[in-house]
């Protein structure tokens, strides 16, 4: 029996941060999002824009930048759940929906300032385009 292709997860996450790129002008929080700069590995990436230390203690949340009313934060993984990375800190979040493209697991969180055109549908779509699913 045939195996299927191998997926080039790098060449996906590099789409999906180009296609990220591309809806900039419809939301003034991306006025400074560039993929190649919000890349931090092959298929990780994050981005924050008009932020400030957290102020919350526990959880994910209190790790990651705050976004101001006009501002955003968000993260990104695709990652292989039997590698190194499963096990990162930002990778075991127990309230995220069981997303995966191909055979590796999507890990997005995103923070929103309550002044901003709400992105996160928009990135979902993406993502959604570049072959994520709920398992």
């Amino acid at each position: 029996m045939p195996q299927p292709p191998v997926q080039d997860y790098a060449a996906t996450c590099r789409a999906i941060a180009d296609d990220i790129e591309r809806i900039r002008g419809g939301y003034a929080q991306f006025v400074e999002f560039r993929a190649s700069a919000a890349r931090q590995s092959d298929c990780t990436m994050s981005y924050a824009f008009h932020t400030h230390k957290p102020t919350s203690r526990g959880g994910w949340s209190s790790a990651v930048p705050q976004p101001d009313p006009d501002g955003i934060w968000f993260y990104l993984g695709v990652y292989d759940p039997n590698g190194p990375d499963a096990m990162s800190q930002i990778n075991t979040q127990p309230m995220v929906p069981n997303w995966w493209i191909g055979d590796r697991r999507v890990m997005f969180l995103i923070l929103e300032g309550e002044r901003t055109k709400l992105a996160a549908d928009a990135i979902l779509a993406i993502l959604h385009r570049h072959g994520m699913i709920t398992k």
